[in-house]
């Protein structure tokens, strides 16, 4: 059935890829720029004007959706059976700097293009022709293919399909011996096209000489939101919003904001951004060595994966919630699993806060943030450098590497606590220089096993959970997860690495040098207005990047 249709798409496809190479520039940035849409109240306070001096417009692109965000399309048009059985054939991504959205991750490989030939083939023919596109016996069958092509393209693609794009639909259709196969074959095109599988980010297609700057067409500023808010096409809603020219100002695009944050999508893709912050997948995936940790089974990380999405989805729902209260609330919602991984941490009133403070004493996080045989205190400090204080920390040299090759962390030693095994381990000249940064942090979890519990014993000796920041600007020493968490709640460092992950996020790519005081303007205000999710929002909804780009050409 779909011979047709695969070369139909193998040829767009084509096309589209030579154009993504002359337009896709993951680093680049123009030198100019528009005002901006005025100021916008946020949850927070007030979301200013950008500065004209940060106003660099972004180079006109073309992005491949990520599976994500492609697997929510489809579910969105055949149901979450077809996107079950696409999520199988979709090779695997991986993710970059913790998001799956980046650009500079999201090429187009062979196999990518035979997954989705493969996809919409499987997609297709378990399809039901009848309750997608009804049509009786004998009725206009090329009327109701034609309506029905118009419909689905055009939920699929975040716009209505030109009259050359739906001619080729139909033509794809009518090579099918019957109505039915002509709905299938439609479908398999719709799901191959590049208008599918990309978004634009072009504006008018003839914009002038390089440098000028364009304006985004409304459809693809509806897909910018929509992609930002909820990984996946406009919604009908937005689309209405779209055709009544209803996205042109700043209160129109905040109205849309509000009503797509109350969905349970966007629910959903604000917990994968907390998620990609902190660097984090599915807490199944963390190795765990079953003789060390045989309590470790599936139903235990399980229940340690729900409390972690409950207490992410509590503190960041509707946007209104904050960066401090993920830091430092506790949490309230702990399933009955858990409670021998809480131990005496859990009293009949709830979490004991002497012990548990915020995100950083959740059992899910501190389990995927440590090594398999024992609680990893070296990647748990270079997690907390890395991830919430933005800071670049080279990989140990090659004579490095093999030095700890040949002399691995001895688990089976039970003389010794596993922070003393690695402080012989980095106690000497050519390692210290670099584990000043992030072993203080390290060791002062060490009162957190690998499972997230509490401890202050070790192999029957003390555990010292003695810990200090270097190079942050909240130096100084702590002890244990609270007292660490109370200091990285008062840094201005990890609001505006906050601020940096969300750009990425939002932008799907890293800020470029030149983006500098665009981040410090969007931290200021997130800052001084509580650090609440939805000024982030705001700040970019009201930056001329959302809406503006430059002809690169």
């Amino acid at each position: 059935m779909i011979g047709s249709v695969r070369a139909f798409a193998s040829a767009t496809a084509a096309l589209f890829a030579l154009s993504c190479s002359a337009l896709v520039d993951e680093n680049s940035s123009g030198a100019s720029g528009t005002a901006g849409g005025g100021s916008t109240a946020g949850a927070g306070g007030t979301v200013p004007e950008q500065p004209v001096t940060c106003l660099h417009a972004l180079t006109r692109r073309v992005r491949r959706l990520s599976a994500r965000e492609y697997l929510n399309v489809l579910t969105d048009l055949l149901g979450e059976s077809a996107a079950t059985a696409a999520r199988a054939l979709l090779p695997f991504e991986p993710r970059l700097a913790g998001f799956d959205n980046q650009d500079g991750g999201l090429l187009v490989s062979a196999a990518y293009q035979e997954a989705l030939f493969n996809i919409a083939e499987k997609v297709a023919g378990a399809a039901d022709p009848a309750t997608l596109a009804p049509c009786a016996a004998g009725a206009d069958a090329a009327g109701c293919l034609s309506a029905f092509a118009q419909s689905f393209a055009r939920r699929a693609y975040g716009r209505a399909p030109t009259a050359d794009e739906s001619m080729r639909l139909l033509a794809a259709g009518a090579t099918g011996p019957d109505y039915a196969t002509s709905v299938r074959l439609v479908i398999e095109a719709v799901l191959q096209s590049p208008n599918t599988v990309y978004a634009t980010e072009l504006g008018p297609v003839d914009s002038g000489k390089a440098g000028a700057e364009v304006t985004l067409a409304p459809h693809e500023i509806a897909t910018q939101l929509s992609l930002v808010l909820t990984a996946a096409r406009p919604d009908e809603a937005l689309l209405a919003a779209v055709d009544a020219g209803q996205l042109g100002t700043p209160d129109e695009l905040r109205a849309q904001l509000t009503r797509l944050l109350a969905t349970p999508r966007a629910r959903e893709q604000l917990r994968h951004f907390i998620d990609g912050w902190l660097d984090i997948g599915p807490v199944a995936d963390a190795p765990k060595d079953a003789t060390t940790f045989p309590e470790y089974t599936p139903a235990l990380a399980a229940a340690m994966q729900q409390e972690l999405d409950q207490f992410i989805d509590a503190k960041v729902a509707g946007g209104s919630g904050t960066l401090l209260s993920l830091l430092t609330d506790p949490s309230t919602n702990v399933p009955p699993a858990l409670a021998p991984i809480y131990g005496a941490s859990l009293t009949e009133s709830g979490l004991d806060p002497a012990r548990r403070k915020g995100i950083l004493a959740l059992p899910g996080l501190l389990a995927y943030h440590s090594a398999d045989q024992h609680s990893g205190p070296i990647e748990r400090g270079l997690f907390v450098k890395r991830q919430l204080f933005c800071q670049v920390l080279p990989p140990p040299p090659a004579s490095v590497i093999d030095r700890l090759a040949r002399m691995p962390l001895d688990t089976h030693d039970k003389a010794r606590t596993t922070r003393q095994k690695y402080e012989m381990h980095v106690n000497e000249q050519f390692c210290a220089g670099c584990h000043d940064q992030f072993d203080g942090i390290g060791f002062g979890l060490e009162e957190m096993d690998a499972l997230g519990r509490y401890r202050t014993t070790e192999n029957g000796l003390p555990v010292d959970s003695s810990g200090s920041l270097a190079g942050t600007d909240v130096d100084g020493t702590f002890n244990g997860v609270v007292q660490l968490t109370e200091k990285l709640a008062q840094s201005e460092q990890i609001k505006t690495c906050f601020t940096q992950h969300f750009f990425r996020f939002a932008a799907s790519r890293p800020p470029t040098a030149d983006e500098q005081c665009v981040l410090d303007s969007w931290a200021k205000t997130f800052s001084a207005g509580g650090t609440h999710i939805e000024d982030l929002l705001l700040s970019w909804l009201t930056d001329p990047r959302f809406v503006v780009r430059k002809e690169d050409r």
